[in-house]
C-alpha cells in the first residue's frame, strides 16, 4: 500500500521537478529550435529526459512538406543536441 502511494506521489511531481531542473526556459529553447526551420511552426514542445540528458523536445513543421523536424535543445546549456527529420511514416 505505501509503495503504491509513493509511486503516485512520484508520478505527480515528476513533471514539476523536471521543470525546476531546467535552466533554459521554454521560450528560449523554442526560439533556438525555430531558427533552424525558417517559416516552421511548433507542433509540440515538451521537456523530457533523453539518454540521461534533460532536453526540450520540439516537433516543428517544415513549410511545404509533410515532414517534421524533431529538434532537441539541452535544457541546461541551450545547445542543440539533435536535429532530425521525421516523415509521416516515422510518426
Amino acid at each position: 500500500m505505501s509503495r503504491t502511494i509513493f509511486l503516485l506521489v512520484a508520478l505527480t511531481f515528476l513533471p514539476a521537478s523536471l521543470h525546476a531542473a531546467a535552466r533554459i526556459r521554454y521560450e528560449h529553447a523554442e526560439a533556438t529550435a525555430l531558427r533552424l526551420v525558417p517559416g516552421g511552426a511548433v507542433m509540440s514542445g515538451n521537456l523530457e529526459q533523453e539518454n540521461g540528458r534533460l532536453v526540450w523536445l520540439f516537433d516543428i513543421s517544415i513549410p511545404r512538406s509533410k515532414n517534421l523536424r524533431e529538434i532537441q535543445v539541452d535544457a541546461s546549456t541551450g545547445a542543440v543536441v539533435s536535429n532530425t527529420v521525421e516523415s509521416p511514416i516515422d510518426r
